[in-house]
C-alpha cells in the first residue's frame, strides 16, 4: 500500500469539506489543484483518474489526490453515490513522500524539560486504501457541521478535528495485520518495563507475565522502537535521572540508585553514552531549580 508520508510541524491544514450525494451519470471535472483532495466514497462508485491511472473509488474506499497533477473522472458514475471531500494544504506539499508502507518503526525522541522548540512528527495517509466508514462518519459529519457555520473559533475546533481523522486514519492503516499485533505488543512491552524500572531487569519474569517467549517480545519492540529491552529499559532509566537531575538536589550516586544503578561508575558511563554529558555536567546546564 502507497503512503504518503507528511513530516511535522508544519502540519496539514484544512481548506474545505463537503459532501455530495450525486446521481447516475455524473462525471468528475477535469482539473490540476494546488491542494490535496482526499475523496472517500460511502456508497456506489466514482471512478477518477490521476496522471493516467485510474483508480475506482467504492464504498469505504479513500483516496488522495495530489497537488500539481491533472486529475479526472474517466467515467460517469452508474448508481447514486455518496462522496465525502476534504481539501488541504501542507507547507512543504512538493516535498511530501510516497512510499510503501513498512514497519513502524517509532524510537523515542531526544527530550528535555526545558525544549523550546517542538519535536519533528511523521503523519502517514494512506494514498488508496479501504477504511473503516463507521469510525471515521461521525467524525465527518461533524467536521460539515462546523464548516457550515464557520466562525474564526469553529475554524480552529475544524483543524483539530481534520487532525483527529488523519490520525484514525494513520491508526487504521496499522489495525488487523501483523503489524499491529506486533505494534501492539511492543507496546505492551514498553509498558511492562516503564512500570517496573525499580526492579531488577528478568527476562523469564516478562515471559511469565506477558506469556510470550522473550525472543517474540524483544523482536517486536525492537522493530517498532530500534531498542531491544535492556536498551529500552536503560533509556527509560536515563530518562528518570535527568528529570531527577534538573528538578532535585538529591546527590549524584543517590540519584543513579534510585535509577537502578548501584554502581555509580557504571551510571555514569551509561549516563555519557546515552546522553553526551556526564550526570554533573547534564545538572549544571539543564537544572530547573536553586536551593540554598
Amino acid at each position: 500500500m502507497l503512503m504518503l508520508k507528511f513530516e511535522a510541524p508544519p502540519f496539514p491544514l484544512l481548506a474545505t469539506v463537503g459532501y455530495a450525494l450525486w446521481k447516475p451519470g455524473v462525471t468528475h471535472a477535469e482539473r490540476v489543484f494546488d491542494a490535496y483532495d482526499l475523496i472517500l466514497c460511502a456508497k456506489g462508485a466514482l471512478f477518477m483518474e490521476e496522471e493516467g491511472t485510474p483508480y475506482e473509488i467504492g464504498p469505504g474506499k479513500l483516496l488522495v489526490l495530489e497537488p500539481g497533477l491533472r486529475h479526472r473522472g474517466y467515467r460517469p458514475t452508474e448508481e447514486e453515490t455518496e462522496v465525502y471531500w476534504i481539501h488541504f494544504q501542507h507547507p512543504s506539499a512538493s516535498l511530501h513522500k510516497l512510499a510503501e508502507k513498512q514497519g513502524w518503526q517509532q524510537p523515542p525522541l531526544a527530550r528535555t524539560d526545558q525544549d523550546t522548540e517542538p519535536r519533528p512528527a511523521m503523519i502517514d495517509v494512506p494514498k488508496f486504501a479501504d477504511v473503516d466508514l463507521r469510525t471515521l462518519r461521525p467524525l465527518l459529519d461533524e467536521m460539515i457541521a462546523l464548516h457550515r457555520s464557520l466562525t474564526p473559533y469553529r475554524s480552529f475546533e475544524l483543524q483539530l478535528r481534520f487532525s483527529q481523522l488523519l490520525l484514525q486514519l494513520q491508526h487504521g492503516m496499522w489495525q488487523g495485520g501483523p503489524q499491529s499485533r506486533s505494534y501492539e505488543l511492543s507496546e505492551r512491552v514498553a509498558s511492562y518495563l516503564e512500570l517496573r524500572l525499580d526492579n531488577p531487569f528478568d527476562a523469564g519474569q516478562m515471559e511469565r507475565d506477558l506469556h510470550y517467549h522473550f525472543d517474540y517480545l524483544a523482536r517486536c519492540l525492537k522493530q517498532h522502537t530500534g531498542m531491544s529491552p535492556l536498551q529500552y529499559r536503560h533509556h527509560q532509566q536515563i530518562e528518570r535521572a535527568k528529570r531527577l537531575l534538573a528538578h532535585t538536589n538529591e546527590p549524584l550516586k543517590q540519584i543513579g540508585e534510585q535509577c537502578g544503578f548501584p554502581d555509580p561508575n557504571y551510571f555514569v558511563r551509561l549516563f555519557k553514552r546515552e546522553t553526551t554529558f556526564t550526570p554533573g555536567a547534564y545538572r549544571r546546564r539543564y537544572r530547573i531549580i536553586r536551593m540554598d
